[in-house]
């Protein structure tokens, strides 16, 4: 494949991996907004470590480095919580 076509397949993905970041966030509003009606805290340590534990399982099982998935998981979570407490 020419040099032109993989960096357009990689804008292509970039754009499909802020779409899915998008997605993410209106999923994390939507459950802002239950924790608001139900009385429960934004963050929960136990849930976001179980989120941390599947990234970093996938890119071991895949081939990517560990560390950085989690990296690139702990922003997602940093962004999904100040969402969340900017329902409040």
């Amino acid at each position: 494949m020419e040099l032109e076509k993989l960096r357009d397949e990689i804008r292509k993905t970039d754009l499909d991996i802020l779409m899915l970041m998008k997605k993410r966030l209106d999923l994390a509003k939507e459950v802002g907004l239950y924790k608001i009606k139900n009385g429960k805290e934004v963050v929960d340590a136990s849930v976001e470590e179980k989120v941390v534990g599947r990234y970093r399982a996938f890119a071991e099982e895949n081939g990517m480095d560990p560390d950085s998935a989690e990296a690139v998981c702990r922003i997602l979570i940093r962004e999904s919580v100040e969402l969340q407490r900017s329902l409040r």
